[in-house]
């Protein structure tokens, strides 16, 4: 942050008059504006100074102490637009209407005192789109002001913990994402996804979703949206390439890569994918949201992440929060995680329910807040780093930060252990079980020799003559289809291994 003689530099020469005066400063000695800078900086970060006019200010307004207070609570920097909501704005005028008007005189708020006595200097940071106007108590004067009490530590948030909710509310952050995904992977591999000019084509998207974990407890609008971030991510990843006629084909080697990793890294691997993307816009996303393009905004949906999961990491993990309680908090804590400019005037967002464009900073719970909320139940939850918990009678929904989860936000949090493998169960009717939690590297072998049948509650699968071949076509023989079965299922009865020896002898 700028030291007072930095802050001092682009003042008007009336304002270095009016703090000389305010702070019983003695300019006269200087033969020049540089000097008079340098002499009023040097007696107003004297700290006795320091300490005289912060005890002047806070018996001329209640809230200047609070106002102090959240600076220093920031490292002594915020936007301008966050400080000026809760303390007031600084008007802005040049030498002529200062010296009309004498705003220091008259000051509209606990902003302009702390302006005008030389606590509080104004600057922007940034550049081009990612520019805002900030407020900061200048560098030297900082360390003279008193610490704020009971300062929030960067490890917690100001929400209180409800209990734990019921076993048969909770819906934990399973595996189902990364099943999904390997379902995916399989479809592409055995099927054909065919991409059209809008988009995939419908009926092979009705084949995949029939395989899918998450259509059993789930409406369209979510469903659409997991799947939308399913192909996103594994585009992003590199798993995708587009083959003749239009239909999507596996990277082999990126795909290889991915299902040899253990399954808290291919987790790991995804909610990296989705935090890191720039291209993939939650807002837009957001359930009773319309983004309208008018060329004239833009949000930046990385930022946006990083900045909302930097203050979702300060929360302790396994601990049950209300969700509104946690949108209350972000709103008091981090409000412009979204527009760091602080700017809620410009951004073009329809609500659907009654086509009303929302603007102001008065809509930030229907904006800001809706986004949370989607984000914690969808995205977070499905990626694995929040479980949450459905509302009972009165009760608003819960959420709970995971183990794996604040990991992941950078909390030195244990690994939680990989599920234990189970051996697959091969049926004398050549159908293959396998448990939901199976490696996908696994069950991607399975899908290369096997045809679906089901995915719950387990996935079941058939050897029979068309996947064979198709096996036989890809260079996996029966023999050894039959080596990995007796590998992997505990027992292979006798007349499925019969035929596959039959078969390999032929």
């Amino acid at each position: 942050m700028p030291t007072t003689a930095q802050m001092l530099t682009d003042y008007p020469d009336v304002l270095i008059q009016v703090l000389g005066e305010l702070r019983g400063a003695f300019l006269d000695a200087a033969d020049s504006r540089h000097e008079a800078v340098q002499l009023l900086a040097a007696q107003i970060t004297d700290p006795t100074s320091i300490q005289f006019a912060y005890q002047e200010i806070i018996d001329m307004a209640d809230s200047a102490k609070d106002a102090v207070d959240a600076l220093l609570r920031e490292s002594g920097e915020m936007t301008e637009a966050q400080f000026s909501r809760e303390f007031g704005a600084i008007r802005q005028m040049g030498p002529a209407k200062l010296e009309r008007e004498s705003p220091w005189l008259y000051p509209e708020s606990v902003a302009e005192i702390l302006y005008y006595y030389g606590l509080l200097g104004r600057g922007f940071k940034g550049l081009g789109r990612e520019a805002n106007a900030i407020v900061y108590i200048p560098s030297d004067v900082m360390p003279w002001l008193p610490q704020p009490q009971n300062t929030q530590s960067e490890n917690g948030l100001p929400v209180t913990p409800v209990p734990p909710p019921p076993a048969g509310r909770t819906i934990p952050a399973d595996t189902s994402f990364l099943a999904d995904m390997g379902t995916l992977l399989g479809f592409i591999h055995t099927d054909q996804l065919h991409i059209m000019h809008d988009g995939p084509n419908a009926d092979d998207i009705e084949r995949l979703v029939e395989r899918l974990q998450f259509p059993f407890t789930s409406d369209d609008a979510d469903l659409n949206t997991r799947l939308a971030l399913m192909l996103h991510l594994a585009n992003r990843l590199g798993w995708l390439r587009r083959g003749d006629d239009d239909v999507i084909q596996l990277a082999g080697n990126n795909v290889r890569i991915f299902l040899e990793r253990s399954s808290n890294d291919q987790r790991a691997a995804l909610f990296a994918a989705w935090r890191e993307s720039p291209e993939w816009n939650d807002l837009c996303r957001t359930p009773g949201l319309e983004c309208r393009e008018t060329g004239a905004w833009q949000n930046n949906p990385r930022q946006t992440r990083e900045s909302l999961l930097h203050v979702l990491g300060r929360l302790p993990h396994s601990t049950w929060y209300s969700q509104a309680d946690l949108v209350a908090t972000v709103k008091q804590v981090e409000p412009d995680f979204q527009r760091p400019a602080g700017n809620y005037d410009t951004w073009y967002i329809r609500d659907l329910s009654t086509q009303e464009f929302l603007k102001g900073f008065e809509q930030w719970d229907a904006v800001e807040g809706r986004l949370i909320g989607f984000l914690l139940q969808g995205p977070l939850h499905w990626l694995g780093v929040f479980d949450v918990a459905e509302p009972s009678a009165g009760d608003d929904m819960q959420v709970a930060l995971t183990q794996l989860g604040a990991r992941w936000l950078g909390q030195e949090v244990d690994e939680p252990a990989e599920p234990s493998r189970r051996p697959l169960q091969v049926g004398e009717d050549f159908t293959i079980r396998l448990d939901i939690a199976a490696p996908l590297a696994e069950r991607f072998r399975v899908e290369r020799f096997a045809s679906w049948t089901r995915s719950y509650p387990h996935y079941v699968y058939q050897i029979n003559q068309r996947s064979l071949k198709r096996a036989l076509d890809e260079g996996i023989p029966p023999d050894r289809i039959l080596s990995f079965l007796g590998q992997r299922a505990r027992t292979v009865p006798d007349n499925v291994a019969a035929a596959l020896t039959r078969m390999a002898t032929a």
